[in-house]
């Protein structure tokens, strides 16, 4: 489904004149679509989890969230997918944490957050959306601008995007690098209006909140989050802008571009990925690229990508980052020029 969408944007008709109230659109529908800010009611919210599509059925990409909010300081978060489960207390400046699983899938990461804070970091977004591109399409006005990266020689910018339904202001979709998501069935919770199906990643997951109601009877203790029993390490993952991550890069090993029959022979390309807490390359995402033939090839040499532990406070942590790559390549031997 974003994969679609953001193909169909390419022919969306652009709006020549600016409105003055871009950013104050915006800004009413993310805030009326987000649950964790003040002023929420406390809630008790479960989502089941499963790919969107059949092709993707074997992906590992299932589970359930639920959460037990009380405060965007004070909650209870458990995580379930058949590769890893946590639990997580937050209750002011303690955090409590267990983790079952070496790594924190980036992909459950970003669901979890798309479901009560679809963007992240409003008033970044807010100045981008100032200067953005804005076209309608179906009924939806997108504004749109790209997000650079580079490896200290050549730089590539990903898409990020906000789109409003016009008819009822609601988000239907919002991503840049590292959050994102699709937002479909939305339902009144006292003054929120929340989408209770929502669509993140790729290979894309499907969402669906099976329960969203007021948090009542909740025993103290439920979020204690200075119990014994947490792990020593709790899993942090932080975003790190390309050059940072580079510097932790242990030498590559070269590129060998294979010949294209099509498109350009030279050029530059871009991707996000996420690396652990020892300097493995877990995912990867869409390659972005100005020959699209060589992102399996890009996406193999960066799998082999190894970095030194990326440390915050002393501590390793999990990095969502970028790569940046130039190409250059031939045609194939014997092909006409």
């Amino acid at each position: 489904m974003i994969g679609v969408l953001l193909g169909a944007l390419l022919f969306a008709s652009p709006i020549h004149a600016r409105s003055e109230d871009d950013s104050a659109r915006v800004r009413k529908a993310v805030e009326r679509s987000t649950l964790d800010q003040p002023g929420t009611k406390p809630f008790h919210l479960k989502a089941v989890l499963a790919p969107t599509r059949e092709r993707d059925r074997d992906s590992g990409r299932t589970g359930e969230i639920e959460i037990w909010w009380q405060s965007p300081t004070r909650f209870r978060r458990e995580l379930r997918s058949p590769e890893f489960h946590q639990i997580e207390i937050v209750d002011g400046e303690h955090r409590w944490q267990k983790n079952e699983g070496d790594y924190f899938p980036d992909w459950l990461r970003q669901t979890a957050v798309a479901l009560v804070r679809p963007v992240p970091s409003l008033e970044e977004v807010l100045k981008m959306v100032e200067e953005a591109d804005v076209k309608k399409l179906m009924g939806s006005t997108y504004y749109e601008w790209s997000v650079m990266s580079s490896d200290g020689n050549v730089q590539k910018g990903i898409g990020a995007t906000v789109a409003l339904t016009d008819s009822t202001g609601l988000l239907f979709y919002c991503g840049a690098p590292g959050w994102g998501a699709i937002y479909r069935d939305y339902r009144k919770f006292h003054d929120r209006m929340v989408g209770r199906i929502v669509g993140a990643g790729s290979p894309e997951v499907t969402a669906r909140i099976v329960t969203l109601e007021d948090l009542i009877d909740v025993p103290a203790e439920f979020f204690n989050a200075q119990a014994t029993g947490a792990d020593a390490n709790p899993i942090e993952t932080v975003m790190v802008d390309e050059l940072s991550l580079r510097k932790q890069l242990l030498q590559p090993s070269p590129v060998t571009w294979p010949a294209v029959q099509n498109g350009p022979q030279q050029g530059v390309l871009t991707t996000e990925v996420v690396v652990d807490r020892e300097g493995k390359v877990r995912e990867i995402g869409t390659i972005v690229s100005d020959n699209p033939a060589l992102a399996d090839a890009a996406r193999k040499a960066i799998s082999t990508m190894r970095f030194t532990p990326y440390l915050v406070n002393g501590k390793p942590v999990q990095v969502n980052s970028r790569i940046t790559m130039s190409f250059k390549t031939a045609r194939p031997g014997g092909s006409e020029k």
